[in-house]
């Protein structure tokens, strides 16, 4: 399996397992941690840990040399075992690309009752009983943008699982999306959310604000695009907003509401 980070908010009892670990570390991990999309800017390389860390803890990991190991399910379940857990998150690279990803959830379900929510691209399907919430980044809609930033050709097949979901009532979804300023832009927004509203307005759509790669002492080296301003951000909800009824946005500067903890 390829879980490298694990993550806990004590005041809501909230777990977090983050996929895409290598599957050469300890032991040997029977799931894979290859994802189906290349994002360009992937935060899951370029930002591994849990963004919502304080961030002493964030610097602390990043000075420190990258560890490439990943966690079998008994010693996800040791790290877990003294925490009381009312809902788990599944995110990372992609956790659908790890066979041990629903065994894991049916795991946690049987033993916690927990609430388990699943972080995708949308690329595959789930629909299994242990899944009850769904949010789905819905990377691009126009053809060539999906292709440039995932190097998939295809969104047909997100937008139709999208609708796949949105079928099955006893899973919650919801929605988010990269802005890329002068890329993934106001105009790709607006047709991803008209999109959603023709499933349903009612979905929650959050929009994230792109985080560059290669970030020393404040500036960017390597990547071509660049981070979001405050007013591009509120700009892009409101543009949102003409079709859904609940968007959010976030950004650099928003402030974290509950403390997080690392778990390992």
């Amino acid at each position: 399996m390829s879980v490298y980070h694990i993550t806990y908010t004590p005041s809501l009892s909230e777990l977090y397992l983050y996929f895409g670990g290598s599957t050469s570390g300890r032991g040997s991990p029977s799931g894979n941690s290859n994802c189906n999309f290349s994002c360009h800017g992937c935060i899951s390389k370029y930002h591994p840990q849990d963004c919502h860390l304080a961030h002493e803890v964030l610097s602390h990991e990043q000075s420190r040399e990258a560890k490439d190991e990943s966690l079998q399910i008994e010693q996800v379940l040791s790290q877990i075992e003294p925490l009381s857990i009312k809902s788990v998150t599944f995110l990372g690279k992609e956790p659908t690309g790890d066979s041990d990803f629903l065994p894991l959830a049916r795991i946690l379900k049987t033993r916690f009752s927990s609430h388990n929510t699943l972080l995708t691209n949308g690329w595959e399907y789930v629909g299994d009983e242990v899944i009850d919430e769904v949010c789905m980044s819905i990377k691009a809609i126009t053809p060539t943008l999906f292709e440039d930033w995932t190097g998939r050709r295809g969104p047909e097949r997100v937008l139709e699982n999208f609708k796949r979901l949105a079928d099955c009532k006893r899973i919650k979804l919801r929605a988010e999306s990269l802005f890329v300023p002068e890329y993934i832009d106001r105009d790709e927004i607006k047709k991803i959310a008209r999109f959603i509203a023709t499933v349903s307005r009612e979905i929650p759509y959050r929009i994230d604000g792109y985080i560059p790669f290669g970030i020393k002492g404040g500036s960017t080296s390597g990547d071509r695009f660049r981070r979001p301003t405050k007013e591009e951000m509120e700009g892009v909800k409101i543009v949102a907003e003409e079709y859904l009824q609940n968007v959010s946005i976030l950004y650099k500067g928003v402030r974290v509401k509950n403390k997080v903890e690392k778990i390992c």
